[in-house]
């Protein structure tokens, strides 16, 4: 089963750039942009996959300032996506969903963030066995005008290169800000056609679920309260909930993997896709996730491969894309 699923072409919906890069690219990405590094380095590694237990989605958030400080190059921001389209693709994923939130420090503004990730993933393509599209990140811990100029980009450079950039994701550490007033501005991506990938329910927040139940998205991040009933609006609206399950035990927002609402979602046959969110963070790839889900819900090759198909349908790429796709898939089952 292990190596069935090594080899199943997958579809990546939920990764978030900075979160992605795995050790051994984090240590490739600092020897070739910053040269040689020192113990106090591989011990920053070290705790970049280390969860204790009872952590939280804070301690989660604050690890990423490691990477961020790697990738505040042009030059860092290029290599880092190179690796991590690599690493995906060498894990035999087939069409992967990019998050960022675009930085702007003293060596880039968030346009030239934007451009280098876009020049990146075209370069990394052509290398790798795999479709990639780009989703702008919204942290809504972030001021309103910051969202805003992240939206008017998207929309920009999603004209030039529509094939590319193909929705926008709301993310960050859900404690912080409030949809409602970022319900505009992506309302406003909307209407420029872009779809939404929003993180729903990751934490108990009844109000701020209705709410964003209410305003519609493309896709539903990790979904972790929305119970019962949540599960059936998601189903009658055809969203599908991106399952993330090392993430959300890692992160302590559920409590085993047993525990998982993936099984809930299968129970009541609601659309759902199996995603990483940090695989470099939770130390996991999509295989493994897939492995995880197997030995945990006992889950057959046959439903492996309907999880996979669901994905590509849930996707945010072409028609076309979409063909190739399963054409993929089907030459994969007809060789096992």
């Amino acid at each position: 089963m292990i190596k069935f699923l090594q080899g199943l072409p997958k579809v990546e919906l939920h990764a978030h750039l900075n979160g992605s890069l795995n050790i051994d690219s984090i240590k490739e990405l600092a020897e070739n942009v910053y040269g040689q590094q020192s113990d106090e380095f591989a011990s920053m590694c070290e705790r970049f996959i280390t969860f204790k237990k009872g952590s939280n989605l804070n301690d989660c958030f604050q690890k990423f300032a490691f990477v961020h400080e790697l990738t505040s190059t042009r030059k860092g921001l290029e290599r880092a996506t190179e690796l991590t389209i690599r690493d995906f693709a060498k894990d035999n994923v087939m069409y992967l969903e990019l998050r960022t939130t675009p930085k702007s420090n003293d060596n880039m503004t968030r346009r030239a963030y934007l451009e280098v990730v876009m020049a990146a993933i075209e370069k990394a393509t052509t290398e790798h066995a795999i479709t990639v599209k780009l989703l702008p990140s919204i942290n809504r811990g972030e001021p309103l005008e910051v969202a805003e100029e992240t939206v008017a980009l998207a929309i920009e450079l999603g004209q030039k290169e529509p094939e590319l950039i193909a929705g926008i994701d709301f993310s960050g550490d859900p404690n912080q800000g409030k949809f409602s007033d970022f319900a505009p501005v992506l309302e406003k991506a909307r209407q420029h056609g872009l779809k939404l990938a929003i993180h729903c329910a990751e934490i108990d927040n009844p109000s701020e679920i209705r709410e964003m139940l209410m305003f519609g998205m493309s896709r539903c991040g990790h979904g972790t309260f929305l119970g019962n009933s949540g599960f059936a609006h998601m189903k009658e609206q055809n969203i599908p909930i991106e399952c993330c399950l090392s993430s959300n035990v890692k992160t302590g927002t559920v409590s085993s993997f047993g525990s998982h609402h993936l099984k809930q979602l299968f129970l009541a046959d609601a659309p759902k896709v199996l995603c990483t969110d940090d695989c470099g963070v939770f130390d996991s790839t999509l295989s493994e996730e897939f492995v995880l889900a197997s030995e945990t819900f006992g889950l057959t090759r046959s439903q492996c491969i309907d999880l996979t198909m669901e994905a590509v349908q849930h996707s945010f790429a072409s028609p076309e894309e979409k063909l190739k796709m399963k054409m993929r898939l089907y030459a994969f089952t007809r060789r096992q």
